[in-house]
């Protein structure tokens, strides 16, 4: 796949997805409580996984691209996924769409999944407001026409991993509660981080960072791996947890330092 994500989402971890993956290499079920644009999942090797969020219109895209709601439905969205033009007429319909309380969940789909990629690059899940697609004025880079024609493309390709999932929408703490503490359980949890994780549709106050961290200290056996932006905050919350510096790229390029914090049994 050419596509790292299936949703163009804000705060994305595909540029380490396949490292983070590897640390839950030797458990056979994996809940992931913010699921967000998924890019995490073709690298998870467990035979059961849970995926959450509490947005639901990504969650409706989900669902209906794992053929939970139907192969018919899952045909239709792809279809008209590949139809999609980058043009202000599309944004329009979508968002008149995802305002309607009885449009069917394919429709709904469609509708999030063009939102996603018609604006800017990188952010789904956000309240920051797509009034017109994407448009590049000058030579550098793919335009955003093609780029999401290569989304659509690539998304018969990415039902395989989506069909391994279920997919519920709770609060993370409702989730955690649910997981057994096993060996072979893990828990990744990539959270809205610390300060710009208020930028989400479904804000995440300074009480929820420590909502999430009193969930998972219940954990003695399963593996339990979490992403998060550097910040000091952050690492006097997890204090006495295994702190590892990663990093990765914003979207103009420059380097951002991140935490990968685990508690292994």
């Amino acid at each position: 796949m050419k596509t790292k994500s299936a949703l163009s989402y804000f705060g994305s971890d595909s540029q380490v997805a396949e490292r983070l993956a590897a640390k839950l290499a030797e458990c056979n079920h994996v809940t992931i409580p913010f699921v967000g644009g998924a890019s995490i999942l073709p690298f998870i090797a467990a035979r059961a996984i849970v995926c959450n969020d509490l947005n639901t219109d990504a969650i409706t895209f989900y669902r209906v691209m794992s053929g939970e709601l139907g192969l018919k439905a899952r045909g239709a969205l792809i279809t008209r996924c590949r139809r999609t033009l980058s043009h202000p007429e599309e944004l329009r319909l979508a968002l008149t769409i995802l305002d309607l309380d009885d449009a069917p969940p394919h429709a709904v789909a469609w509708a999030y999944w063009a939102l996603c990629w018609l604006g800017r690059k990188g952010k789904g899940g956000t309240n920051d407001g797509v009034r017109q697609p994407s448009v590049r004025w000058s030579g550098r880079g793919g335009t955003n026409a093609s780029r999401i024609k290569t989304a659509a493309n690539d998304l018969r390709a990415w039902t395989r991993h989506f069909e391994r999932c279920e997919w519920v929408s709770l609060d993370f703490n409702d989730v955690l509660a649910k997981v057994k503490d096993e060996p072979t359980s893990g828990i990744y949890c990539d959270p809205p981080w610390f300060e710009v994780g208020k930028r989400y549709v479904h804000r995440f106050e300074d009480t929820d960072h420590v909502r999430l961290r009193e969930s998972l200290d219940r954990f003695r056996y399963a593996r339990v791996l979490v992403r998060y932006g550097d910040h000091p905050v952050i690492r006097r919350l997890y204090a006495g947890w295994k702190i590892e510096e990663g990093e990765s790229r914003t979207q103009a390029g420059t380097a951002a330092g991140e935490l990968w914090i685990t508690r292994q049994p």
